[in-house]
C-alpha cells in the first residue's frame, strides 16, 4: 500500500495520487509490482526497497557521501514495533525502516509492518526555516522514531515494577514467562539502538549536513536521545537478569515453604489416625469397657495434635 502525502498550511495532508505537490511517500507491506513501479518511476535501486524484507537487516546509510543529490540515496534505521507474544503478554520487535531521499527531491519510506509514530506526523508543524522542507521531515521521523524506542523502554518499566511486586506472594511460573518476553524486547531494542546510534553517528558527520547548523543541531538532539535510549536498554536488560534470578530464588523458596507445612499437617493428622487404627484392632484395649470410652480418646488425640502444631510451629516447621 502506497500513502501519499503534501505539504497544506505547514503540515502533511494525505492526497489520493502522486502529485506534483506530494514530497512524501511511505510505502508499507509493499507487493513485488509496487516494488518494480517504484524503482522504475523514481529510479532507485531495488535493494533500497527490498532491504525492509529482511526483518534482520542492520541498520546503515548509502549514497549520502554526494556533495549534490544526483542520485537516490538510503538511510536504513530499525523501529519498534508492539505486538503480543504468544505467551500473552506485550513484546516489542525490530524492524527496518528505509528512508529514501531521491534527486526529485521527494521522501520515500518503506516498511514492512506500520511503524505507530507516523500516526503522530500529521499534527506536527514544518514551519520554513532554512532547511528543506523533505530534511525537515526526515528530522521529524527520526525524532519520532527515537522517542518510540524511550516510549516502550518507558512501559517496560512499568511492567517490571508490576512484577517486582508480585514476588512475594508467587508460586507460578506465569512470571517467569513475561520476564522472559521482556527480555526477549530489551535483547532486540538494545541492539536496534546501538546500531541506530552507529549509523545516525556517522550520518550527522556527513559534510553535506554539517554545513547546515539547523541540521546538524536537531542531529545532535536525535543522538543524544538515542543514547538515552541505549543506556536504559542496557540498565533494564541487567535489572531484568537480576530480577529473573531472584524471582527463580523467591518462587523456589515459597513452593518449598509450602511443602513444609503440607508435610507437617501429614505429621499432625497422622496421630489420629495411629490412634484410630490401633482401637479399630479386634482385641482387648484400654478403657473398651468405659462408657466415655470415645471421648476419652477423642480429647486424648486432639491434645496430642496440638502439642505436635506446637513443637512443629516452634521449631519454626509450620
Amino acid at each position: 500500500m502506497i500513502h501519499y502525502y503534501a505539504l497544506n498550511q505547514d503540515q502533511l495532508k494525505k492526497q489520493d495520487a502522486d502529485t506534483k505537490e506530494v514530497f512524501w511517500l511511505h510505502i508499507e507491506n509493499p507487493t513485488s509490482d509496487e516494488l518494480t513501479t517504484i524503482s522504475t518511476n523514481y529510479h532507485l535501486p531495488m535493494d533500497y526497497l527490498t532491504a525492509i524484507l529482511d526483518d534482520a537487516e542492520n541498520s546503515r546509510y548509502e549514497g549520502l557521501e554526494q556533495t549534490i543529490f544526483e542520485r537516490a540515496a538510503l538511510l536504513l534505521l530499525q523501529y519498534p514495533h508492539a505486538l503480543t507474544s504468544p505467551n500473552g503478554y506485550p513484546q516489542y520487535e525490530t524492524y527496518p525502516l528505509a528512508i529514501i531521499f531521491t534527486p526529485e527531491k521527494k521522501v520515500l519510506t518503506v516498511s514492512k509492518y506500520p511503524p505507530i509514530f507516523f500516526d503522530e506526523l500529521p499534527d506536527v508543524y514544518l514551519q520554513q526555516n532554512d532547511m528543506s522542507v523533505e530534511m525537515n521531515l526526515v528530522l521529524q521521523i527520526l525524532w519520532k522514531l527515537v522517542l518510540s524506542f524511550n516510549r516502550y523502554l518507558k512501559k517496560i518499566k512499568l511492567q517490571l515494577s508490576e512484577l517486582e511486586g508480585q514476588i512475594k506472594v508467587s508460586t507460578e511460573n506465569k512470571q517467569l514467562y513475561q520476564m522472559l518476553d521482556i527480555q526477549k524486547s530489551l535483547v532486540l531494542i538494545e541492539s536496534a539502538t546501538k546500531n541506530n546510534l552507529a549509523t545516525l553517528s556517522d550520518f550527522s558527520e556527513i559534510a553535506l549536513l554539517k554545513k547546515n547548523h539547523a541540521v546538524h543541531n536537531h542531529l545532535q538532539d536525535v543522538l543524544i536521545e538515542t543514547k538515552q535510549a541505549v543506556t536504559s536498554a542496557t540498565i533494564h536488560l541487567r535489572l531484568v537478569s537480576q530480577i529473573t534470578d531472584t524471582f527463580s530464588a523467591i518462587v523456589s523458596n515459597n513452593l518449598n515453604n509450602v511443602m513444609k507445612i503440607l508435610t507437617s499437617l501429614t505429621l499432625v493428622l497422622t496421630i489420629p489416625t495411629i490412634i484410630g487404627g490401633i482401637y479399630g484392632m479386634n482385641v482387648s484395649l484400654p478403657f473398651a469397657n468405659s462408657k466415655g470410652a470415645f471421648w476419652l480418646i477423642a480429647g486424648g488425640t486432639v491434645l496430642l495434635c496440638v502439642l505436635a502444631m506446637r513443637y512443629l510451629k516452634k521449631k519454626n516447621l509450620l
